[in-house]
């Protein structure tokens, strides 16, 4: 059977053989196969995990913009937060530069509603996030 391999590769195919013998006497029915489906298993698992933590990535990358969004009403004269809040419903929000204001554009995601942001926060007990249930008592 080795004889039907590249000379380089030999060495590896030995290995493999030697490998998956050993695990047929540990497991005879599976054999390699229990390795294989634990090793699938634990890389959905981590691609799962994964998933999640790029998930709360973007969560809290857009959360800052948002936030800019909803208190721009309470910090800006009401002709400056009409304009933010009316291109920011367009996902256009105004960006200060060194030559002037332009306008970024956000994803899709962070353009959606502010209150739907902030309804999974305020549900949650993480206090670590700031909300704006309580803006209108400050200003």
């Amino acid at each position: 059977m080795l004889l039907e391999v590249h000379e380089s590769q030999r060495g590896d195919a030995a290995n493999s053989l030697v490998y998956e013998a050993n695990l047929r006497l540990r497991d005879p029915v599976y054999g390699c196969m229990g390795a294989i489906l634990t090793l699938q298993q634990q890389v959905q698992a981590l691609e799962a995990e994964l998933a999640a933590v790029r998930a709360e990535i973007v969560k809290h990358k857009y959360r800052p913009a948002a936030a800019a969004t909803a208190t721009a009403a309470t910090v800006l004269p009401s002709s400056h937060a009409s304009q933010l809040l009316a291109a920011s419903g367009r996902g256009r929000l105004p960006v200060a530069g060194m030559m002037g204001v332009t306008t970024a554009t956000l994803p899709a995601s962070a353009s959606s509603s502010s209150s739907t942001l902030y309804a999974a926060a305020s549900s949650s007990t993480d206090y670590s996030s700031i909300t704006n249930e309580n803006v209108p008592y400050f200003s």
